[in-house]
């Protein structure tokens, strides 16, 4: 089953694409894919039909709700990550593949801002994972008060566990 996956994700990567993101040479993972993002949903997206979760973060369901304690309106707290993903997803994307389970794909994916996870996490629109590359950029955030680590937000209760902890 790995076999196959992996020969397929190099079928993909050999196709031209004329965007200015494309695979290096010195990717981390066993193949790497690229091009323009068919559909994305906060910490996962789809590249030539094939779904990959940006490793490295988390973002809030759709089910959970986040709040404005100034104009005490609710919203659905993956939006600012949709929304900043798409942003960053706009001239293309590559990701090399790290693992496969089951079948989900995890890969570290660049776009032209550089690393997409970290670029969410820095923007307080992702959670970094614990133990992992980006909780340095997950402490600016906060301590910057940016996306939704901003005091006006009221957060679901695992992530303002992370924003009380930091305090």
């Amino acid at each position: 089953m790995h076999a196959i996956l992996a020969f397929i994700l190099l079928l993909f990567a050999t196709q031209a694409f004329a965007g200015p993101i494309r695979c290096s040479d010195d990717g981390e993972g066993g193949a790497c894919v690229w091009g323009r993002a068919e559909g994305f949903d906060g910490a996962t997206l789809q590249v030539r039909g094939l779904k990959i979760h940006v490793v490295g973060i988390g973002v809030p369901s759709r089910r959970d709700l986040c709040a404005s304690r100034t104009t005490k309106e609710e919203f659905d707290c993956a939006r600012p990550a949709r929304k900043r993903m798409g942003e960053l997803l706009a001239k293309g994307v590559a990701c090399d593949i790290l693992d496969v389970a089951g079948d989900k794909l995890h890969g570290r994916c660049r776009v032209t801002e550089g690393d997409l996870g970290r670029l969410l996490v820095a923007a307080g629109t992702a959670k970094a994972a614990k133990d992992g590359p980006y909780e340095p950029d997950q402490a600016a955030a906060l301590a910057a008060h940016k996306g939704l680590w901003a005091t006006d937000i009221v957060l679901p209760k695992d992530w303002d566990a992370v924003r009380r902890k930091a305090e």
